[in-house]
């Protein structure tokens, strides 16, 4: 009798600290982004905090009869949820190989799986942005004592090479939530679009509610890049000593020689125009520098 309390005692140990190890490993991998790693590590613990095989059939999440989870598992274990959802009570008894009261238990389960349905817009805004508008719609039946007050979900978009996540959302939906929207703003490496990204939703609680969407870009028009408004000139350097007025060859002889190419191709308008100017240059630029010869 102590020997199976103690047993008892270290199974609890294990699930109960096992399950906070891979929470802390799933929250590095959501923070570093990647996306199969986060995928794996939030499915084992969900299974964990189930006490059950994520490949276990996603009904025995429910308060069903033995039978009939074991009919389940033995006739429809390769039967996704939503194909059950599709099928009658009659059917689904005839399925399983039992009555169709089975079949209206097995229904209503399905019915109250966690699932989304997922429709997307996609629209470049700039040459390296592309905004993906999500309209998510709940595709399941509440039910307050299995679903509680809220049902969490992560969302996602990775990469071609699904090691990465592009960008990621966390949404949550309540009773009376019928929809939800969010966008999401993606870069576009070197103006060239990849042949596909993936959206991944994933329910933070049910083992098995998880669904992915291709969204094919091969006939994404990207728009072109913007040229500079104000083109570069060839102009020669401008040396200190010509800088006018006089007294800011003075203040600036010792710290420089010449100016560089865009202080140079800006520096007469900036300095003598009486409207306003807008300098725009990288990083490093010498725009400082530029605004404190205009300040003296």
């Amino acid at each position: 009798m102590v020997e199976d309390f103690a047993l008892v005692s270290d199974m609890a140990y294990v699930a109960q600290n096992g399950g906070r190890i891979v929470r802390a490993l799933l929250e590095i991998a959501i923070s570093k982004k990647w996306a199969n790693a986060t995928s794996v590590l939030m499915n084992i613990s969900k299974a964990i905090e189930s006490r059950m095989w994520s490949f276990d059939h996603p009904l025995k999440q429910f308060h069903l009869k033995p039978e009939t989870l074991f009919s389940i598992e033995r006739w429809a274990d390769d039967v996704p949820t939503s194909e059950l959802v599709e099928l009658d009570a009659s059917s689904l008894g005839s399925l399983v190989h039992l009555n169709e009261h089975h079949g209206q238990a097995i229904l209503n389960a399905a019915k109250q799986f966690p699932a989304v349905r997922i429709v997307y817009t996609l629209q470049p805004l700039t040459a390296d942005v592309l905004k993906i508008s999500l309209t998510i719609t709940r595709a399941f039946d509440w039910n307050t004592k299995v679903h509680g007050t809220s049902e969490p979900f992560w969302i996602w978009i990775e990469g071609m090479d699904g090691l990465n996540i592009l960008q990621l959302s966390h949404v949550i939906f309540h009773q009376n939530t019928v929809s939800l929207k969010t966008d999401f703003h993606i870069s576009i490496p070197s103006r060239q679009p990849p042949d596909y990204v993936t959206i991944r939703v994933i329910s933070e609680r049910w083992v098995g509610a998880e669904d992915t969407i291709t969204v094919s870009l091969d006939s994404l028009v990207v728009p072109s890049p913007p040229l500079p408004p104000t083109p570069v000139l060839n102009l020669p350097f401008l040396s200190v000593d010509e800088l006018q007025p006089s007294f800011i060859k003075d203040l600036f002889i010792r710290s420089l020689r010449t100016l560089n190419v865009l202080q140079t191709h800006a520096y007469w308008n900036f300095m003598f125009n009486k409207s306003n100017s807008l300098y725009s240059a990288p990083a490093g630029s010498g725009k400082s520098t530029l605004a404190r010869m205009a300040v003296w």
